[in-house]
C-alpha cells in the first residue's frame, strides 16, 4: 500500500497473489486497529505520527 496508495482490494491481491476474500476479510481488522483506511474504493496506509 506504501508503494501505491489508494490501490484496490482486487488490485492488490493480484500483486500479492492471494486470494481477494482474504483481503475482504482482513482489511476492515487492520482498519479498526488503525494501520491502514479505506478512501473511496482504495486502501492507504496510515502515516505514523
Amino acid at each position: 500500500m506504501q508503494a501505491n496508495p489508494g490501490i484496490t482490494i482486487p488490485e492488490l491481491a493480484e500483486q500479492m497473489g492471494i486470494k481477494q476474500n482474504y483481503l475482504y476479510r482482513v482489511l476492515p481488522g487492520l482498519e479498526q486497529d488503525g494501520l491502514v483506511r479505506k478512501e473511496g474504493r482504495g486502501w492507504h496506509p496510515k502515516v505514523a505520527a
